[in-house]
């Protein structure tokens, strides 16, 4: 979508518009000159300001996408969750559009149906978006900037996704495009749009800030773009880029004689790493403490910062990598600090910092959408929202019973030595078990050996059989419950119909812990939240030489983690010997696989992890371990 052209006041008072002034002659040499001379101070002062953030040609942001292009959306799935969950908000109606209403959700249904006419070309979709533009003019009368932050970004990107400059070009220019100017410096409450993204660092000034990034991307206009990005730099940190915020209580600043929207990396106070909090809004929970008093206000101003951030990133901006990567930052002092996830309206968050990070806090489609976005499951996955399906736990094959003769008086020739249980890799397992094998073998010869008998007992219950695949099979695999302890016995009938005794095995207790049972050392370990993980979440590095080590008592032991395109190589040491290298690439994402497993005498031992960083795929995860103990 192209800009409103630049009119001549425009251009006087915009040195970037390109307007060098009336009565300038261009075969005048002096005027030329002169004018040479005037770009020359210009650059000298601009270079006094090495800190502001480096803005895209005018012509780049005089027009183009709001936040994401039709070609790419036209790329994305019409199936699967993300999708469903998308088409299932586009098809609801719009109902009653307030931006004065600080929860109104009309917004973000007005967004999906801009996404699904994007995708689909149907032109409901685009018929509808259009009356609700037009329903909304005027609604944010009586409201407060918060209001109008949180409800305007999606509704400027969903005018741009149906195009509304070609599809009613005589409202668009007559009146939205009027009225999204007007709106920056519209006093609601006593202040603009305009005046408390500059003056709030905090979820007010991030949604206020979202909303002009997106009216300035929808206007072409450069000038706003520009000084939008000034601001949002100094919030996250570079009080040289602006400094001119309005700070709340100080107690959670790293130094609060210099305040900052985020802390700066490194940061410690009273020897707790704060580092990556955002101070305007952890203060709503109360002043500096450890642990924190539960507040989400982080995660909302987020919303704002993430979106804010996107639409910046789209029209030339490094907004993702500056200050040290403030935004990564901040996502994981919640998660590995605070210890508190992304949840709720908050979780298209998780899609939006993977896409640009490349980390692992997604969490399954279909998201919940928030206060101005979401459906980024759809728009930023790999294909278009959803992770590769989730394999369904691999079937353990069911056993024919083989039928048994009736013994015989006497001992038979042949016996079997006890079974022993093992934990055994995995492709995938279910959430309520663990894939063990039980192994036994035979004395005698195997000649005289008819069939095998294998029983189990529970928690110090009766025995009871179980089918095997083979009259002479030595092993069965099967899914055991965590928590409980198990013994097996096993006995042989010769060729004469004779049986052994049973010979039977040592009680095993089988547990499994979840990753924070590790001991976790290096950089990089973060929370990664998803319903395809044990427990709901799995901890993720990416940094060469991070460790996780596991202390455990007893004679077998398992790790278990996710594997997919973004996994790396890791060492795994058992004992602080190098037992394997585990290589955890695979083409699609699978979660809950057993990645290795080891045996050692019963006793006290550990296990650990070393993440190698493999170029290009380096994320190594743990979800849980499970271990064996004899009793």
């Amino acid at each position: 979508m192209s800009g409103n052209p630049v009119n001549g006041a425009q251009r006087a008072s915009n040195p970037a518009a390109g307007g060098t002034g009336p009565g300038r002659s261009s075969g005048d040499r002096k005027g030329r000159l002169i004018f040479i001379a005037e770009l020359a101070i210009m650059a000298m002062l601009v270079g006094l300001l090495p800190n502001l953030p480096p803005g895209p040609a005018p012509a780049t942001a005089a027009g183009g996408t709001v936040l994401v292009s039709v070609d790419t959306l036209r790329t994305r799935p019409m199936s699967g969750a993300a999708w469903l969950g998308l088409k299932s908000v586009a098809d609801q109606a719009v109902g009653t559009i307030s931006l004065a209403d600080q929860d109104s959700n009309a917004d973000v249904r007005i967004l999906a149906k801009g996404l699904v006419f994007a995708r689909t070309g149907t032109e409901s979709y685009r018929t509808a978006v259009i009356a609700a533009l037009k329903a909304a003019i005027g609604t944010e009368n009586g409201g407060t900037e918060l209001a109008l932050g949180r409800n305007l970004a999606g509704l400027v990107i969903a005018a741009d996704l149906v195009s509304l400059d070609s599809a009613d070009p005589a409202f668009d220019t007559g009146q939205f495009r009027p009225w999204l100017r007007s709106l920056l410096t519209k006093v609601l409450d006593g202040r603009t749009l305009t005046s408390i993204h500059e003056q709030r660092p905090n979820n007010w000034g991030n949604h206020a800030g979202a909303s002009r990034a997106a009216i300035a991307a929808y206007l072409g206009d450069a000038a706003v773009m520009a000084r939008t990005a000034q601001v949002f730099h100094g919030f996250l940190g570079s009080r040289a880029a602006y400094a001119g915020f309005a700070f709340g209580e100080l107690s959670w600043q790293c130094d609060p004689s210099n305040p900052v929207g985020i802390n700066p990396a490194g940061c410690t106070k009273s020897g707790v790493a704060i580092d990556g909090v955002i101070p305007d809004d952890m203060r709503r929970g109360g002043a500096f403490r450890w642990p924190p008093a539960a507040t989400n206000y982080p995660w909302e101003s987020l919303q704002g910062a993430l979106l804010q951030a996107e639409i910046l990133r789209v029209h030339g901006y490094d907004t993702w990598n500056w200050e040290n990567k403030a935004l990564l930052r901040a996502a994981r002092f919640l998660y590995d600090r605070a210890g508190w996830p992304a949840t709720g309206d908050d979780e298209w968050q998780t899609w939006l910092l993977d896409a640009r990070y490349g980390t692992s806090y997604r969490v399954a489609s279909p998201v919940r959408y928030g206060k101005s976005f979401g459906f980024t499951d759809w728009i930023y996955g790999a294909a278009g929202g959803d992770p590769a399906p989730v394999p369904a736990p691999v079937p353990t094959p069911k056993p024919t019973p083989v039928p048994v003769p009736a013994p015989v008086a006497g001992t038979a020739i042949v016996s079997a030595r006890a079974p022993a249980p093992m934990l055994v890799t995995s492709a995938s397992l279910a959430f309520t078990s663990v894939p063990v094998r039980v192994n036994w073998s035979l004395v005698g010869s195997a000649g005289n050996l008819r069939l095998y008998q294998l029983q189990r007992s529970v928690d110090g219950g009766a025995f009871r059989g179980i089918a095997l695949t083979s009259a002479t099979a030595t092993g069965l695999r099967m899914n055991l419950a965590p928590g409980h302890r198990y013994r097996f016995r096993v006995r042989a009938m010769d060729r004469s119909n004779r049986v052994s005794p049973w010979a039977t095995g040592r009680d095993m207790v089988l547990t499994r812990r979840q990753q924070t049972a590790g001991a976790y050392a290096g950089t990089g370990w973060r929370i990664a939240g998803s319903t395809a993980y044990l427990g709901g979440t799995a901890k993720a590095s990416r940094a060469a030489a991070a460790r996780v080590t596991f202390a455990f008592n007893g004679s077998n032991v398992a790790w278990i983690g996710p594997v997919g395109p973004t996994r790396g190589r890791a060492s795994v040491y058992l004992d602080g010997r190098l037992v394997a290298t585990v290589n955890l690439y695979r083409s699609t994402f699978g979660p809950r696989r057993v990645l290795y497993t080891a045996r050692a005498a019963p006793g006290n031992h550990t296990l650990s992890i070393r993440v190698s960083g493999t170029a290009g795929h380096p994320w190594v995860a743990v979800d849980a371990f499970a271990v064996l103990t004899p009793r």
